[in-house]
């Protein structure tokens, strides 16, 4: 059973004329005969009965010609819902973030994306940069929002943006009378800082920047996501290292400075194959590149 076929009985149906309901469809009157007699031979019934002077439908037909009507409504939703995922306008996108991204970034990315395509869901999983390395090799990620460089050669990333590190203090720490602060204001300090598989290249960046200050940084805790940090802070353990004003808690206990002079920046950048050509992904790239433009 062939859409033609359903077309032409339908126009039959509502013309009650072979002449007609050929015009309708653009065929010649032996053409509409013919559809009309594959599709009863089809379906093993008559459903119209025809002499010279009228057409009317049988029982059986007018019966069909209600169902026809919806099958064809069904074609048409199904064409148009293969063009518009075809196009990126429906469906899902796999995007992993990492945990500082989740704060810093993400939710003016997701905003942008919804605007642009509130058709296409955004199936989102928190992620380090390595696990997303591999979930994009893999094919079990579409885009990934990391901290660049990669290890791996054969995937395209992207820096979108920068933000500086800033420095949580407890509120009665003598370097709060400071309204900033320079890396070698914390020789000597115990500090909680981000585990290294988390960003490999940027943990590796804080400690040579604290080395070319002249002292090894003290880590006491590793620790993430950014809560986590301040929480520990909070409760005298250290002092803590957090990318960016985005990720400042207010929290009893517990203030901020910014570095002063050289510093780490947490860089964030997409990743993803190089050779995609996706719609929703190519539009999940250019609102991320829009979102990384507003980091501070």
């Amino acid at each position: 059973m062939d859409r033609v076929g359903l077309e032409c009985f339908v126009a039959l149906a509502e013309e009650l004329h072979f002449g007609r309901a050929a015009e309708r469809c653009h065929i010649s009157q032996p053409a509409m005969s013919q559809q009309i007699r594959r599709l009863e031979q089809h379906l093993d019934v008559r459903l119209a009965h025809r002499n010279k002077r009228m057409v009317s439908l049988t029982r059986a037909g007018a019966v069909f010609v209600v169902d026809a009507r919806k099958m064809l409504r069904h074609m048409d939703d199904a064409a148009s819902l293969a063009l518009r995922t075809d196009r990126g306008e429906v469906g899902q996108l796999r995007l992993g973030v990492t945990a500082p991204a989740l704060f810093v970034v993400y939710p003016e990315i997701a905003a942008l994306f919804r605007e642009r395509l509130p058709n296409v869901g955004l199936l989102v999983r928190e992620m380090t940069t390595a696990e997303q390395e591999h979930a994009l090799r893999r094919g079990d990620l579409d885009v990934g929002l990391v901290h660049p460089p990669l290890d791996d050669s054969g995937l395209a990333v992207e820096e979108i943006g920068r933000a500086p590190f800033h420095i949580a203090l407890p509120v009665a720490h003598p370097l709060t009378r400071q309204d900033s602060l320079t890396l070698a204001d914390l020789e000597r300090e115990p500090v909680v800082i981000f585990p290294r598989e988390i960003a490999p290249q940027l943990h590796d960046t804080v400690l040579q920047l604290c080395l070319e200050a002249g002292f090894s940084l003290r880590i006491t805790m590793e620790a993430h996501p950014a809560q986590s940090i301040i929480a520990l802070v909070a409760a005298g353990v250290g002092i803590g290292f957090i990318a960016s004003e985005t990720q400042r808690i207010d929290r009893a206990g517990v203030t901020y400075r910014p570095i002063r002079g050289p510093g780490p920046q947490l860089s964030i950048g997409v990743a993803y194959h190089a050779d995609e050509t996706a719609p929703s992904v190519q539009t999940l790239l250019t609102v991320a590149r829009e979102a990384g433009s507003t980091m501070r």
